[in-house]
């Protein structure tokens, strides 16, 4: 499999500006909105932390109760780069039941427009025997982008 085989980008263009989108990636409450409380019926938080600086980590454990996919899977990310409101470089794993199945390098841009923020979010994924692979990856981060702009929408009404 080539690297462009294990690669992806997603682009979103969001209502609101760089500073207030960076702060979603960067301060553990907004993270928190839609990264971990946004999850689907069926899943469970056991654990979650986020210590956003360079060479911080952040760690999640959630379990899906039944249907396909059922287990505990984790994240464990490393904060390679960061460049306040312009980008965040960061290594993850994803496991599940305890096996790592998938070990990323992702980049996420912030880019001023006229209405607000271009987000690029670039991943290049390595699979680790049995894994959901670059789709599942892909699958996952498009709905925790969608989730992301929906809590910026939210913010933005309620102030």
């Amino acid at each position: 499999m080539s690297a462009a085989d294990r690669s992806f980008t997603l682009t979103r263009d969001l209502a609101a500006c760089p500073a207030e989108v960076f702060a979603c990636w960067a301060e553990a409450e907004k993270k928190r909105a839609w990264f971990v409380d946004s999850d689907g019926p069926g899943w469970e938080t056991r654990a979650y932390a986020l210590d956003f600086r360079v060479g911080g980590t952040e760690t999640g454990s959630f379990e899906l109760k039944e249907g396909p996919g059922a287990g505990v899977h984790e994240n464990a990310t490393t904060f390679l780069v960061i460049e306040p409101e312009r980008r965040i470089d960061f290594a993850y794993t994803m496991a599940m039941n305890g096996r790592v199945h998938s070990a990323s390098l992702a980049t996420v841009t912030f880019e001023e427009t006229g209405d607000g923020t271009r987000l690029v979010f670039t991943e290049t994924l390595a699979e680790i025997g049995e894994s959901d692979g670059v789709n599942g990856r892909r699958g996952g981060w498009e709905g925790l982008l969608g989730h992301l702009e929906t809590c910026l929408n939210g913010e933005m009404t309620d102030g």
